[in-house]
Parts: C-alpha cells; sequence; structure tokens
C-alpha cells in the first residue's frame, strides 16, 4: 500500500486550472442545437475546454452543454445518454444553479443528489462534474469530481489514507459521496493540498504507481 506524502509536491503543483480536453463537433451533431453548437465551437471543427473554461462566466445551459464535453469528450457512455439530459435541462438547471449553493448545509447535500440521480443518464460521474464546476459547497466540503477511474483507487485500496473509503457501486456512490468528500477534505488538509489537486492526482496518477 501506497502513502500519498511521498507525492506531496506533485500533488500541490498539478496545473487543476489548465487541464483541457479536445471534442469534435461532429460528436455532438443531431444531439445539440446547431445555434448552440455555433456558439461553442465558433466555426471550428473541434475545440479544447479546460477547467478554467468551465470556471468562466456562462450562461447555465452553455455551462452544462460545456461540462459534459469536458467530461466525455468522446461522447458519453450510451448512445442515448446525452441526449436525454439535454432533454432534461428545465429539470437539472434549477438544482445546479441554486442561488445558495455555497451556503449549503451537509444535510442539504441529499436534497440535491436525489432529483439529479433521478434524471435518467445522470450518474454520480456526471453529477458530481456539474456541481464541482458549478461550486456548490455542502457545510465546509467543496463538491469534487467522483467518476469511475476515482472509484476504483478506492476500491482497490491503493493508498494508506483512503482506507475504508472502498465498497464503491453506482448504485450507492450518491449515497457515499459525502464520505468522499470528508475524506477528500481530510487528507488535503494533512498533506497542505488543495482538494482539487488531490482530485487531478488521483485521476492522472492513481491507478499508474506501484
Amino acid at each position: 500500500m501506497m502513502a500519498l506524502r511521498k507525492y506531496r509536491h506533485l500533488i500541490a503543483e498539478m496545473p487543476v486550472e489548465d487541464q483541457a480536453f479536445t471534442t469534435k463537433r461532429s460528436t455532438w451533431e443531431g444531439k445539440i442545437n446547431a445555434h448552440i453548437l455555433n456558439h461553442i465551437f465558433e466555426g471550428q471543427d473541434t475545440v479544447k475546454i479546460s477547467r478554467k473554461d468551465l470556471s468562466t462566466n456562462n450562461d447555465i445551459s452553455t455551462f452544462i452543454y460545456k461540462v459534459i464535453m469536458w467530461g466525455y469528450p468522446r461522447g458519453m457512455r450510451g448512445s442515448a445518454n446525452d441526449r436525454r439530459i439535454f432533454d432534461q435541462l428545465e429539470k437539472i438547471i434549477p438544482i445546479v444553479n441554486l442561488p445558495s449553493r455555497a451556503l449549503l448545509s451537509e444535510n442539504d447535500l441529499d436534497t440535491t443528489l436525489k432529483p439529479l440521480s433521478d434524471i435518467p443518464g445522470l450518474g454520480i460521474s456526471t453529477i458530481s462534474k456539474l456541481l464541482h464546476f458549478r461550486t456548490h459547497k455542502y457545510g465546509a466540503y467543496d463538491c469534487l469530481i467522483l467518476d469511475e477511474r476515482l472509484m476504483r483507487i478506492f476500491n482497490a485500496n491503493l493508498f494508506a489514507e483512503f482506507q475504508g473509503l472502498g465498497g464503491f457501486r453506482y448504485d450507492n456512490a450518491c449515497l457515499k459521496y459525502l464520505g468522499y468528500l470528508k475524506t477528500m477534505h481530510e487528507v488535503s488538509l494533512q498533506l497542505d493540498v488543495k482538494p482539487a489537486n488531490l482530485e487531478m492526482f488521483l485521476f492522472t496518477f492513481g491507478n499508474n504507481l506501484k
């Protein structure tokens, strides 16, 4: 079992805001209105979207489109998932764009996760991306991305700091999400790094270290 402290300096220097993925317009044609695609792609066949781009001023609909393009540059798993999500924007927007999203309590997290997870096509990977980039905070904990790659790391018990955080499945990930946020917050304090840096380190290197 490895200890994260030996990688502390690398974690602290992770270029979080610059992490970017390139997606093709052709991937989204027929799924997103052409006017919206013209706005996002600006006449180009491809667009590179960074985390910083998602944190800048976007209207809420454009924000959701860009988050999904960033998270799934080749399209979502299951050809209908992204289309189903885009068809449900009117349900997603008021939850994701809560005016009080920086002042919520831990108990409010269930109120957010339940209606989002009930929307076809939305799982914890997409939900956590939307909450993270829309700066949701529950109690002391900023929302972080939790995707399949991180869940595999925790389930494999690779790092001493995350002992006891395993047992993730798609059907229980929302229930375990607050525990994930708390553990990431605690480990980040121990290492004196930002939680988002730790998340990006795990995504990038977590399954590629021995």
